[in-house]
């Protein structure tokens, strides 16, 4: 076999399996696009969406008299979307940031208009879709948000992402805090009013459908209609007196400090109907004082 003989089959043959390469690449292209595409899309989807659970707000607890002695209270994390429809154009972005950062900075008052404008600028160039505002945002504050530059745009296409979330707040304090209790879903520690009546004070959650974002961060979807509401809990009436409770827990505190007794505790109830008025339980504690134990 001369040697042009022998570099041709080489070549041939080199070009055969390229050829055979080239095509089993395009028929396994058509198989995923057409016979598995289906499959393979449905499971992108489930890997990037998925539905999380939206908690709801608690019902409230209040005196016999209706004074709140615990109730929810909404706030928001806020954040931003840079590639949101109303500010796709650059020009339209930078026109208005300067001003967006001046409100946030009045509203806020934690950074100056300079830093809030800095990190938007910054996070619009890393094209950010879930850049962080603020958080623990209060339902007025964020009202006055929708009303600020770019924001004002709507929902979609100003960016403006808000998650809410519930915090529980005591208008008494330490008042009755025992006896108000709480419930720790890490623990499954219930303690009080809040564990005894879990079940009606709880409330049952939402969903939320949520997207994950290159980074790995987990974001809304903003659309309502992929969104189950929640329904809040239902609210409980206690016979707690506040002012007797007042009064049952100073002449309890004021009793242990002439006794130094270890801890004492005073229950008043109504005769005529088995009615507790008011009770406490007072625990001493390392720096002299008297505390309830939670």
């Amino acid at each position: 076999m001369s040697i042009r003989t022998n570099i041709l089959l080489r070549i041939y043959l080199a070009f055969g399996l390229i050829l055979l390469f080239a095509g089993a690449v395009f028929v396994q292209m058509i198989r995923l696009q057409f016979v598995q595409g289906k499959k393979w899309k449905s499971m992108s989807v489930k890997l990037s969406t998925k539905y999380m659970d939206v908690p709801a707000a608690r019902g409230n607890i209040v005196s016999y008299d209706g004074s709140l002695l615990a109730t929810s209270v909404p706030q928001y994390d806020v954040h931003m979307d840079m590639l949101a429809g109303g500010i796709a154009d650059d020009h339209v972005f930078y026109s208005k940031i300067d001003s967006l950062a001046a409100k946030l900075s009045n509203l806020f008052g934690d950074r100056s208009a300079k830093d809030y404008s800095r990190i938007l600028r910054n996070a619009r160039k890393d094209s950010s879709r879930y850049q962080l505002i603020h958080h623990a945002v209060t339902y007025q504050q964020l009202k006055e948000m929708h009303t600020f530059p770019i924001f004002r745009m709507g929902k979609y296409k100003g960016g403006l992402i808000s998650v809410e979330e519930n915090r529980r707040l005591l208008p008494f304090r330490n008042l009755a805090q025992r006896t108000i209790g709480y419930q720790n879903e890490n623990d499954k520690r219930s303690v009080g009013l809040e564990g005894a009546f879990a079940d009606y004070i709880a409330g049952v959650d939402g969903k939320r459908l949520m997207q994950r974002t290159v980074g790995g961060t987990w974001i809304p979807v903003n659309d309502d209609t992929e969104e189950v509401p929640t329904k809040d809990g239902a609210d409980i009436m206690s016979t707690i007196d506040v002012n007797i409770q007042d009064v049952a827990e100073n002449a309890l505190r004021a009793a242990l400090d002439s006794s130094q007794a270890d801890h004492g505790c005073a229950v008043l109830m109504e005769v005529k109907t088995g009615e507790v008025k008011a009770i406490a339980n007072f625990t001493h504690m390392k720096d002299g004082s008297y505390k309830e134990v939670l």
